[in-house]
């Protein structure tokens, strides 16, 4: 699959939900460190890590599961519908497989949607996670948090047009017009994108709905307070807000980094995957 690391697949079955994951074991480096790495809202694990992983040769195992709504995860009993689901739910489903793997300490990254869900298992299990690595996260979009909550309304209006109105379309573009404005809009990539997050839409539309809902109930000051060892990425053409964010957490603390990745918006580990692995492989250099 790549140079370096060879790829089980499984799933384990929770309660309500079949989890899907990839465990990636380096064959030059098998006693290397562990990394669990969370994907964004819309699209699978693989996708969005797979091709990075080449250029990640310190690790020994990879850990890579598709997240609730998303990928090849789905609902149990077989035949039921995607429900809504919050973000404490998306957690416990990682905390579980990391239970039930015995994954007790390992890296962490996360992008977007992942993002977040990695800042809340940092939170809950603050010794559990060493360095971590964060693309966009759900959460650090703007320096204002009022501002913030503000926007996200908008990101319900998207999830219910994907919902509700036909085509399914319109509601993922609306997504798209919000979190990347300055993405490219050539027809081509334009489409490929639409195209890929029609796949799971419903688990799309509940996973934009659970970051709104926790970005109007949970505390921002208290989840920053407990992560630590950060290294945070953002793109050269993202939203001056979110920037702005990053920049700030940054300034006032000496264990987070910030990388900008020029010439990236929102989708930046499709972007230049190899250019974000390389500055994370160098964050295990010194």
């Amino acid at each position: 699959m790549t140079e370096h690391y060879q790829c089980q697949t499984a799933a384990f079955d929770l309660a309500d939900y079949r989890l899907f994951y990839r465990i990636y074991r380096n064959q030059h480096n098998p006693n290397g460190r562990k990394i669990l790495m969370l994907h964004g809202a819309g699209v699978d694990g693989a996708f969005t890590w797979e091709p990075m992983l080449r250029h990640l040769s310190h690790w020994g195992t990879l850990l890579i599961p598709d997240l609730r709504g998303m990928g090849q995860s789905v609902p149990l009993p077989e035949d039921r519908e995607e429900s809504a689901f919050t973000v404490e739910q998306v957690v416990e489903d990682v905390r579980a497989l990391l239970d039930y793997l015995g994954w007790f300490e390992c890296d962490l990254a996360g992008y977007s949607f992942g993002g977040l869900i990695a800042m809340l298992l940092k939170q809950q299990r603050s010794s559990g996670f060493q360095k971590t690595y964060l693309l966009e996260p759900a959460l650090l979009e703007r320096p204002d948090l009022n501002e913030m909550r503000d926007v996200r309304e908008n990101y319900s209006i998207a999830a219910k047009m994907m919902r509700e109105q036909t085509p399914e379309e319109l509601g993922i573009t609306y997504f798209l017009n919000l979190i990347s404005p300055k993405r490219s809009k050539a027809i081509r990539v334009e489409h490929a994108t639409v195209h890929r997050l029609k796949h799971r839409v419903l688990g799309l539309s509940y996973a934009l709905d659970a970051v709104t809902d926790a970005v109007q109930r949970l505390d921002r000051a208290e989840i920053l307070a407990v992560q630590g060892d950060v290294n945070s990425f953002v793109g050269g053409k993202s939203l001056d807000t979110v920037k702005a964010c990053h920049q700030d957490i940054s300034g006032q603390r000496d264990d987070w980094h910030y990388h900008e990745i020029g010439g990236t918006d929102h989708s930046l580990p499709f972007q230049k995957p190899s250019k974000i692995a390389e500055i994370i492989q160098r964050t295990l250099l010194g």
